[in-house]
């Protein structure tokens, strides 16, 4: 009978008996741990792989490890565990086990609705379709029996993340709305939403827009808001003038320590409606005049006599348009003895005649700046400055 043995042995090529490590070496423990990230938002997906040869018994087959009582792969946060869950290698002969599960978090209102927004469960063998609960702020373990007695085990953070938020793309008839915040990724196998609050300085009630998350599992959210310098704010269409700023605000109910559990956030973004106009070019100032208080005009202004410096202001756009006339005096010596303003709002293609008293104190060459800027505050001229000298007797 070992005669036949051996010539069999002798007759089957010896590669074949070459494609495995022996049973695992209790002396020397080797079958690396791994997850796919460093730290886990509380409803992600976590990729396991387990580098373990020595559990390869097959050149052609697809082994599995965790399935045995004996041996097996356990899964566990602080309070819920998932028991001899099955990884599964990722190729014949390969020796790399892989697996995945959700973590389902735990019963937390995320948007203020007073409906609790997560389902969670802990069940499941793997390799996937698991699922496993978690407590705020806690961590995932893997633990595998890799001989008897010998437990190899790693471990990763699991935490609340502060939400980021911003306005980009913006121009006179669109903006993006982009928030990052992968606590909002309450199921990693679809496509998630968020509410984000959006108004601007022309409407300060705005709207309220979804955004929805670019691709499952990804944690950022994006949306398009179209806006409009005519019609009201409804749906994702805001009203938003030229210059003026939009705001998007967004409220975290996931925060991260030194937060508590019950505390919300509300996170901003700002930014300027950007003009296809230069700002220089969206009204004009004509016809410089100095006239009586009675309206009449003055030819030469005296000391001490009450005038009217006067300018026709007209709007080249499409859209209603506030500013400020302003109107600066100098001296010859070039000292600022007069500054005064007032402010107005004018529909498109409307001409308003703009004025400021003076009353001079001294006879003299003066020089009369004359500018229209959006506001005092804004200081951003839309006509260019225009000068005048005037000699008063």
């Amino acid at each position: 009978m070992l005669k036949e043995i051996l010539l069999l042995s002798l007759l089957i090529p010896i590669s074949q008996f070459a494609f495995a490590e022996e049973i695992p070496d209790y002396n020397k423990p080797y079958a690396p741990i791994s997850f796919n990230k460093s730290i886990y938002g509380w409803t992600d997906k976590v990729e396991i792989t387990i580098f373990a040869p020595s559990w390869n018994t097959g050149k052609n087959l697809i082994d599995s490890i965790g399935g045995d009582p004996n041996y097996s792969v356990n899964i566990y946060t602080n309070k819920y565990q998932l028991k001899e869950y099955k990884l599964y290698e990722t190729d014949p002969s390969s020796g790399v086990f892989s697996g995945e599960i959700i973590l389902t978090g735990f019963t937390h209102d995320v948007d203020g609705d007073g409906v609790n927004d997560t389902n969670p469960r802990t069940l499941g063998n793997g390799p996937n379709g698991g699922y496993l609960q978690n407590d705020h702020d806690s961590g995932i373990t893997i633990s595998f029996e890799f001989a008897d007695g010998v437990i190899l085990s790693e471990s990763a953070k699991i935490e609340w993340n502060k939400g980021e938020l911003q306005i980009i793309e913006v121009t006179e008839d669109s903006a993006k709305i982009k928030l990052f915040d992968i606590d909002m990724n309450l199921n990693p196998e679809s496509v998630d939403t968020v509410n984000i609050d959006v108004f601007s300085e022309n409407d300060s009630a705005g709207i309220n827009l979804e955004i929805a998350e670019t691709e499952e599992d990804s944690g950022i959210f994006e949306g398009l808001i179209s806006i409009t310098k005519h019609d009201q704010s409804s749906g994702s269409r805001l009203y938003g003038l030229p210059d003026s700023q939009i705001t998007a605000k967004y409220s975290d109910r996931t925060l991260p320590k030194p937060y508590n559990i019950n505390d919300n956030l509300d996170i901003f973004a700002k930014e300027i409606i950007v003009s296809d106009v230069p700002p220089t070019e969206r009204l004009t100032m004509d016809e410089f005049g100095i006239f009586a208080q009675n309206g009449d005009p003055i030819d030469e202004l005296s000391v001490e006599q009450t005038g009217m410096i006067f300018s026709k202001v007209k709007n080249t756009l499409d859209y209603i348009q506030e500013f400020t006339y302003i109107v600066q005096i100098k001296n010859e010596n070039n000292d600022v003895i007069s500054l005064s303003w007032v402010t107005g709002q004018v529909i498109p293609s409307q001409e308003l005649g703009m004025s400021v008293s003076w009353i001079p104190q001294e006879s003299g060459k003066y020089t009369v700046d004359r500018f229209i800027w959006n506001s005092i505050k804004g200081a951003m001229p839309l006509t260019d400055g225009v000068s005048q000298d005037i000699l008063i007797k």
